[in-house]
């Protein structure tokens, strides 16, 4: 099965609308890979975020970031920050931090801009919950790798 990338799969996303349940009922698609889509927490591991996690983390409106976050802006000169807000706007597939102690950072699809946005985020816990309450297929494990 050929990987996914976040533009591909928004440049189709009619398609996974159209097709969301099909999807995540079949378990060759439902664990289709998606490249740079996981989650990498201490002290939780490494998680593997696939296709069929994503759809539904996405039109349950879970994984859509509408709180108010910092931007990160990078340029050759210096690494800056700036508040931002949208409405529906931000797609997460991409979450590194830390549980306990912060400094998080999410990627994320901008619809209004088309293409990948890095964002500081307070926290990763909520979004790490959404993730362990979704409904998988049958024939999935968990993919936890130590971090230690």
């Amino acid at each position: 099965m050929n990987t996914l990338t976040i533009p591909e799969i928004f440049s189709n996303f009619s398609y996974y609308q159209e097709n969301y349940l099909s999807i995540i009922q079949n378990p060759e698609q439902y664990h289709t890979e998606v490249a740079h889509a996981e989650l990498q927490i201490w002290p939780i591991g490494h998680k593997q975020v696939w296709l069929g996690d994503l759809l539904q983390l996405w039109f349950s409106g879970k994984w859509q970031i509408d709180s108010k976050c910092q931007l990160h802006l990078e340029n050759a000169s210096r690494n800056t920050k700036q508040s931002i807000q949208r409405q529906g706007d931000f797609y997460l597939f991409q979450l590194t931090g830390n549980v306990f102690t912060g400094g998080n950072q999410a990627k994320v699809w901008s619809l209004s801009e088309q293409k990948v946005i890095t964002l500081s985020v307070d926290s990763v816990f909520k979004n790490l919950c959404y993730y362990e309450s979704i409904r998988r297929n049958q024939n999935q494990s968990s993919f936890i790798h130590s971090t230690v």
